[in-house]
């Protein structure tokens, strides 16, 4: 009988993440400290790590050098690559390119994301994404709003493959009501059509927590349209959410 009322009063995740994301820096070490033990937490600190591993050895060296001069295709694999090119002969190349999409990630934890990317020139990008998690439990249901704008620099662009960092801001509604900084790194690959590969780690800092975005995913490209499924694992302070999404991108 003592596991009913254990399973009513359960906290949902979405209320615990909000809780650790408004905290100051003294109680929320502590929520950090005790949540360490759990695989779900053990799971975010490892892509950490790693994301932040690569994007120390990839700049190093690169920095902001000097990028060649690239164009774009009408839309991936349009051309004789992915999504830039140095066919320069072809006269439907582009300069700028605006791509709409979105995806659902399916877990206890729901997210629905929406999101955009504006390339006014081929090295630089805005990058706009709006993702709303909601969960449902016995006695309530609870709701979560993350929006992030940022700048990216395209720093290599090649047929088949291109790599990006950038910085930029996240806002984190509801309860929380916090903005933060962030950066961001990502890759991008072609590896013969329709397929093609996406990997991106995003880390934001809210208060005196995080809202990290790991993402990997498949795609596959019909002319401007691209359908795709992944794995996407959010951290949201000390909870983690992560899951399998389907998702469906268009290019103008």
């Amino acid at each position: 009988m003592l596991v009913i009322p254990s399973i009513l009063f359960a906290q949902g995740k979405l209320k615990s993440a909000k809780k650790s994301l408004s905290n100051s820096s003294s109680s929320n070490s502590s929520s950090r400290n005790s949540s360490s033990s759990s695989s779900d937490n053990d799971d975010g600190g490892f892509f950490d790590d790693l994301f932040l591993e690569l994007a120390y050895h990839v700049t190093l060296g690169v920095g902001f050098g000097e990028a060649r001069y690239t164009e774009m295709n009408q839309y991936p694999y349009y051309n004789d690559g992915g999504e830039y090119t140095r066919n320069f002969e072809d006269d439907n190349n582009k300069r700028s390119s605006l791509r709409f999409g979105a995806n659902y990630l399916i877990n206890r934890v729901k997210g629905l994301e929406i999101n955009g990317v504006f390339k006014p020139i081929p090295i630089l990008g805005i990058e706009v994404s709006h993702v709303n998690f909601s969960e449902q439990t016995l006695l309530s249901s609870e709701s979560l709003n993350v929006t992030s704008i940022n700048a990216n620099y395209y720093r290599f662009r090649e047929k088949h493959f291109s790599l990006w960092w950038g910085a930029g801001v996240t806002y984190v509604g509801n309860e929380v009501d916090t903005w933060g900084g962030l950066y961001n790194i990502g890759a991008d690959i072609y590896p013969f059509k329709p397929i093609s590969l996406h990997f991106s780690w995003k880390q934001s800092f809210i208060n005196d927590s995080e809202v990290d975005v790991f993402k990997s995913q498949i795609k596959y490209h019909i002319k401007k349209t691209a359908l795709y499924t992944g794995y996407h694992n959010y951290k949201l302070g000390s909870e983690t959410v992560s899951g399998v999404v389907f998702g469906l991108e268009y290019t103008f």
